[in-house]
């Protein structure tokens, strides 16, 4: 039976149950995806361009995903913390049901539209065939990926963040090891390349997502099964949806933008993307404390608000605030030190390690204030608000980084493209941080309760 955990406790120590589980299982789904990065770079420049390419994509992809997610992790906290099993149990089916349904409906599409949407994105004749052999293969395994990321958000969401984490670290780590395997060919296994990773992702999920759902159904008691009425699950979509839907387009802005971005470095040749595509592995490795946190804070805050205990809510908020900002600063100073040494391990080529020590001496300066920004959409998110999310994310990415890439790239090449992120998330985690104190700080006003 799922029980409001989350509202007991020290703030502090709430807050580290659920991102230590979070971060072990981001560090190593965002470490194999390195390693990944790694192999496929040494199969050959062209490779790893192909890969880089597919980014915008699959993160969209992803975004699409993870917006139902965060719909789902909004209510079912809130839901969660008022201590209504039989509600929390419907929710987590119908929203399952929901995402399964969405996502083979748009891996269906994509699969028809690789050629030409790659196309749009600048490939060209060296990449374009083996993006399609990785997005082929990729687009089938898109279900099976997406159910365990929305199963473990229902876990984190009722406060048990543990097994999520676990499961999150297993799958990661199957990959792992079917990498090699599948892209050299190892063991009597004939080599793939970039076929290999999609085949290993796609083995892991099927793997992932059994031992997901045998957690929810059998230990958890997460999901329901009796027959019910249409318009009670349509009543939970509804529900869903509200946050779910501005959660997507939030979630989708990062991609979308990304791909534009890389329609501006592809105009510097192949070796600017593949650069590109190594700095934004090294980057997502090093900012998944603020990737956990921001996952964490939501089902909190959320679980917390449920029960009415706004002065605690209040008090996570604040506290993730200053753990962003710490964590950000800190990595952000390591990378300006020692960044220009990073790119070398995963490429021989001086273009590709130049373009990746470049972006990795800019934009990590900014981390402190994206984290900020981080924590504020999730908690907007958590106490269903997703408009405030969206606008923030809207602004930072078509209102500042995009125009000030395309201005950037003309007076300064692909060093006024990285400094664009730099500028456009320092602006908006000030921003960001002051929407949320003017909602949510000092004294909680009953009347902000959703």
């Amino acid at each position: 039976m799922a029980v409001a955990k989350l509202t007991q406790g020290t703030v502090s120590g709430s807050l580290l149950s659920l991102t230590m589980p979070m971060m072990l299982g981001i560090f190593a789904n965002l470490g194999a995806a390195l390693f990944e990065t790694y192999l496929l770079g040494s199969v050959g420049t062209n490779t790893l361009a192909a890969y880089s390419f597919t980014f915008a994509v699959t993160g969209a992809l992803g975004s699409l995903s993870l917006g139902i997610s965060i719909g789902l992790s909004s209510v079912l906290a809130r839901t969660v913390g008022s201590g209504d099993h039989h509600m929390t149990r419907r929710l987590a089916t119908d929203g399952i049901l929901l995402l399964g349904i969405v996502m083979l409906i748009t891996s269906t599409l994509g699969f028809f539209l690789i050629e030409p949407l790659f196309r749009l994105m600048g490939a060209g004749p060296d990449t374009l065939p083996l993006i399609v052999d990785y997005m082929q293969i990729w687009y089938v395994a898109l279900v099976f990926f997406a159910l365990p990321a929305i199963g473990a958000n229902a876990l984190r969401a009722t406060g048990d963040a543990r097994i999520s984490g676990s499961i999150m670290v297993g799958g990661a780590a199957l990959q792992a090891m079917l990498d090699p395997i599948l892209i050299f060919g190892l063991f009597g296994v004939p080599a793939m390349g970039i076929e290999g990773a999609a085949l290993a992702m796609l083995i892991s999920r099927l793997v992932l997502c059994a031992i997901t759902f045998y957690v929810l159904i059998y230990r958890e008691d997460l999901l329901d099964f009796s027959r019910t009425q249409f318009r009670v699950v349509l009543d939970s979509w509804r529900r869903i949806l509200v946050v779910g839907v501005p959660a997507t387009a939030t979630q989708l802005i990062g991609p979308v933008s990304t791909a534009i971005i890389v329609s501006f470095l592809a105009a510097y040749g192949k070796e600017a993307v593949a650069g590109f595509g190594i700095a934004s592995r090294v980057e997502a490795l090093a900012v998944i404390p603020l990737f956990a946190l921001s996952a964490s804070i939501g089902p909190f805050v959320g679980q917390n608000w449920g029960a009415q205990l706004f002065d605690r809510a209040n008090q996570g908020m604040q506290l993730a605030f200053v753990w962003s900002m710490a964590w950000g600063l800190g990595v952000g100073l390591l990378f300006f030190l020692f960044g220009a040494h990073i790119g070398g391990v995963f490429e021989d080529n001086p273009l590709v390690v130049g373009y990746a020590s470049l972006y990795l001496a800019i934009v990590p300066l900014s981390y402190g204030t994206w984290g900020v920004l981080m924590m504020a959409s999730a908690t907007f998110n958590s106490l269903g608000k997703p408009i405030s999310s969206t606008i923030m994310s809207v602004v930072r990415m078509f209102v500042i980084y995009v125009p000030l890439a395309y201005v950037g790239r003309l007076y300064f090449d692909v060093a006024g493209i990285f400094a664009a992120a730099c500028i456009s998330n320092l602006v908006m985690g000030i921003l960001g941080f002051t929407w949320n104190r003017a909602t949510y700080g000092g004294k909680v006003n009953l009347q902000h309760q959703p």
